[in-house]
């Protein structure tokens, strides 16, 4: 039996588990891999990553945040992609080598593209600069986004993401700007959504304690905009999802994201195929659950 893990910290309520070991005995694989939680505390990441790619029964494994962009200092390679943006999501071991590729990026733009909903020369806004966003603004870059802005609470976690990405991607900097929630007033923050295309919010946040801190509102937004959040949990008293609904803008949350980049990684784990509708279905059903 092959182990295939999920490295994170929060993750007790991922889908994930769900929808591969679905798909794994609907494929009849369930005797061969199981997907599995591997919940590990910042301060432990170095010895739990180590003891997992010593491991003789590990396969490979998801990265979920917080430990997108360092897990790639102990893999053995990277496709370019990874080098480009810095994160990584999926590792394999191949050959006696551990490597890693990111699948984010194709699960983001997937939803969009079956939606006939393009990219190209669109403005775009991003909140959020950890692994997803980086995966997230080098997609968009690939598909020629005109503008990307930044929006972060750490000024120099951002900096870093575009600085890294710029340079890997030949992206223009000067079309690529970095404000943090503490620069923006209200009438600043409102004229950058009213004139952004596409607004991704790639962060963790939610409408509690850990909530964003800026407040959206319908005027924000308008019927030829795109609103898409990453996360796949619905999140009661969401302003985002309320504004965008109300504005008449495409609202996509996560859940397509999650299928699609889990449909790659489960393919390249296992050379097979599970349907789409099956990934579509568990996920359902699993956050009909948590409501």
């Amino acid at each position: 039996m092959k182990r295939i893990l999920l490295i994170g910290e929060n993750i007790s309520r991922s889908l994930s588990p769900a929808m591969h070991n679905g798909a794994l005995e609907y494929l009849g694989l369930s005797g061969e891999f199981r997907y599995e939680l591997m919940p590990v505390a910042p301060g432990n990441f170095d010895a739990e990553i180590k003891k997992i790619l010593a491991a003789g029964d590990v396969l490979g494994f998801n990265v979920t945040a917080p430990y997108k962009c360092e897990i790639i200092k102990y893999l053995d390679g990277t496709d370019q992609f990874v080098q480009k943006c810095g994160a990584c999501n999926y590792v394999k071991k191949e050959n006696g080598r551990w490597f890693g590729k990111n699948t984010d990026g194709y699960g983001f733009v997937m939803p969009l593209a079956k939606m006939g909903l393009g990219t190209s020369s669109k403005k775009i806004t991003v909140m959020g600069a950890g692994g997803a966003a980086r995966a997230v603004v080098l997609q968009l870059i690939n598909n020629g986004a005109a503008s990307i802005t930044l929006i972060n609470r750490c000024p120099e976690k951002a900096a870093a993401l575009k600085s890294h990405i710029c340079a890997a991607s030949g992206f223009n900097p000067e079309k690529f700007i970095i404000y943090s929630y503490l620069e923006l007033q209200n009438d600043k923050f409102s004229s950058i959504m009213v004139a952004s295309d596409i607004i991704v919010n790639a962060t963790s946040a939610d409408t509690g304690e850990n909530r964003l801190p800026v407040l959206f509102n319908a005027e924000m937004f308008n019927k030829n905009q795109i609103i898409y959040d990453l996360s796949y949990i619905h999140k009661t008293g969401d302003d985002l999802e309320d504004s965008a609904k109300k504005a008449s803008a495409v609202y996509i949350d996560g859940k397509e994201m999650l299928m699609y980049q889990g449909l790659v990684s489960f393919v390249q784990w296992t050379s097979k195929k599970p349907p789409t509708w099956l990934l579509r279905k568990i996920v359902g059903e699993e956050l009909s659950t948590l409501d």
